[in-house]
């Protein structure tokens, strides 16, 4: 037991395979009464097993701080399985014999040694047939779970059997068949897909991995080819350009067309689309699209906001701590404390410069701090982001910078980074509010990104009544930050009538941007039929058909008498005759 240091590690015990790493954090305290420096190290392993980022620390009096300390026991035949207790000391700079330590133990634990291994490497067609062989050198039975897959789900596998038991100093083999699925397999172009197998056991996470390759050729390439005048082209780059808000993330975009093959810089991508980059240093991106007739690339070229190179003085001594922050846009704010000791023989000011994020993101409680020989003091850093538009979510580096003014050329200079933490954050409204229609209606659902993270929406819509189909352009729609996005929603009866009342219905839309990140929106379809209502043609038909009897009287009455002409050119005889020809109705 130490009276000037202090030490506690968590945690105290370690389980790990060969090839593995853990982190535990070592606890130092100063229980002196004078400023300190004390320093970590550790006794029982190799230098090789075991990293610190951080060995020593400068503390004041009854002050503590936090070193990591990373145990990776290596993957290697000298590394043994078993128990390997180890202790973690402490020591005074200014009173070398106080030592205080606690003793740990790292668990190694035993890997089976599995070999695997492909048949063939690669093949070609439309399917292709590996055989998966294991080696088990050890002597203790092994039982694995093989696996198959590719980065872009290209491929289909069908493993039998897909679990095997390899038996000590033996050998065992499975067969595996890959088939190009889905679209692929009918059209497309030739690709050249990269799969891995995995052999994996209780203990070993991730086990053993072999590559292999196929060449996939689509069915509608085994078909008789027509060839057209003019078809023989290669292919042609539409676009590829890069665009940025803050000059160190950067959006890569492109469109190809006639392309088999398109890739940036060596890796596969879509024939259109982008991708963020986040470059250290200026550097070119090499767009190549290629197909049978041809290949065309196209480069351009990023140049991130250079941060200034880390320097050290003799003159200066400073620390931030600490020099990884994370803080909410327009929450509160994150404090760091920048210590600075005058390590010259003279009183000297020094200059505290931010040099990486803008002058609204941060506050200092001093500018410059006056210093006599040997002397410290320390300078509180407030970083407190505004939430506003091109603030998002993202690791920010920066570099504090301390100058001296006696002396302008001695300068130091800390590197840290500011995170801004994901917040979901927006607003969904429809427009119109209100739509009539006789068949359909068609709203926009519009969805306004007021926060720092991309969204991908899920959209929902219901009505009271269940009498409507609802359907979006697109269910899961992506919104970038401090971005607004429209989607089209059309409304249909389920069951459409040209006669009825009028009905209005009642829509929620309902936008959710992760569990408990729900925003709903109403509008209303006021559905409008052809007829309003079966009374009046009743009433009409009615009136059609009295008018009707009454025609068909005045025509038959008509034509008793000798018709209308009779009646036109001489009454009295169409009188006489319809008298006539009622008296002989009753007088036979």
């Amino acid at each position: 037991m130490s009276n000037k240091t202090e030490v506690a590690v968590s945690p105290v015990r370690f389980a790990l395979s060969p090839g593995e790493s853990a982190e535990a954090t070592a606890t130092i305290r100063n229980l002196g009464q004078s400023v300190d420096q004390l320093t970590l190290s550790i006794e029982g392993l190799a230098p090789e097993w075991y990293t610190l980022p951080v060995s020593s620390a400068a503390l004041f009096p009854n002050d503590q701080d936090n070193l990591k300390i990373v145990l990776h026991p290596p993957e290697s035949t000298d590394t043994r399985s078993g128990s390997y207790p180890f202790r973690v000391s402490v020591v005074s700079q200014e009173w070398p014999a106080e030592k205080a330590a606690v003793d740990l133990v790292l668990e190694v634990q035993s890997i089976p040694e599995l070999e695997l291994s492909l048949s063939a490497q690669t093949a070609t067609g439309r399917r292709g047939v590996y055989r998966v062989m294991v080696n088990n050198p050890g002597g203790k039975e092994t039982t694995v779970r093989l696996s198959a897959k590719d980065s872009r789900g290209v491929l289909r596998y069908s493993l039998q059997p897909d679990g095997l038991t390899v038996p000590g100093g033996g050998r065992a083999e499975a067969t595996l068949e890959a088939r190009a699925g889905g679209f692929a397999s009918i059209f497309g172009g030739r690709r050249q897909v990269d799969f891995q197998v995995s052999a994996s056991f209780p203990g070993a996470g991730e086990g053993k991995t072999v590559g292999g390759q196929m060449t996939c050729i689509p069915w509608v390439q085994t078909l008789p080819r027509i060839r057209f005048p003019g078809a023989s082209r290669p292919p042609t780059i539409d676009a590829f350009k890069s665009t940025t808000e803050d000059r160190r993330e950067f959006k890569l975009s492109w469109s190809v067309k006639r392309a088999t093959e398109v890739k940036i810089d060596g890796e596969d991508v879509e024939p259109a689309g982008s991708v963020l980059v986040r470059p250290a240093e200026p550097r070119r991106y090499v767009l190549t699209a290629d197909n049978k007739h041809g290949s065309s690339s196209q480069t351009i070229e990023v140049s991130p906001l250079p941060l200034r190179e880390v320097k050290v003085s003799e003159r200066i001594r400073a620390s931030l701590t600490p020099t990884e922050l994370q803080v909410q846009a327009g929450a509160f704010p994150t404090q760091a404390t920048l210590q600075i000791q005058n390590l010259g023989e003279i009183v000297d000011k020094f200059l505290v410069e931010i040099e990486g994020l803008d002058e609204t993101w941060y506050s200092r409680s001093a500018s410059s701090i006056a210093l006599m020989p040997q002397a410290s003091d320390q300078v509180q850093i407030s970083f407190q982001p505004p939430k506003k538009r091109g603030v998002k979510a993202k690791a920010y580096p920066f570099t504090v910078n301390i100058h001296s003014q006696s002396v302008p050329g001695e300068a130091t200079s800390i590197t840290a980074q500011l995170e801004i933490l994901p917040a979901i954050d927006f607003k969904v409204t429809v427009n119109p509010y209100r739509v009539s229609g006789r068949k359909k209606g068609t709203f926009r659902v519009n969805l306004a990104n007021t926060g720092v993270s991309d969204i991908k929406f899920a959209l929902s819509a219901t009505d009271l009544e269940e009498g409507l189909r609802l359907d979006f352009k697109t269910d899961n729609p992506e919104v970038a930050a401090w971005n607004t996005l429209e989607v089209p929603m059309l409304a249909r009866p389920k069951r459409s009538s040209r006669v009825g009342e009028k009905k209005r219905y009642d829509i929620t839309v309902t936008a959710g941007a992760g569990e408990g990140n729900v925003q709903t929106a109403n509008c209303e379809l006021h559905h409008s039929p052809l007829i309003g209502s079966w009374r009046p043609i009743i009433k009409a038909l009615r009136v059609g058909l009295f008018l009707a009897l009454i025609g068909g009287g005045i025509y038959f009455l008509l034509r008793l008498g000798g018709g209308l002409g009779t009646l036109m050119s001489s009454p009295q005889t169409w009188v006489t005759n319809l008298g006539n020809t009622v008296q002989s109705w009753f007088y036979r």
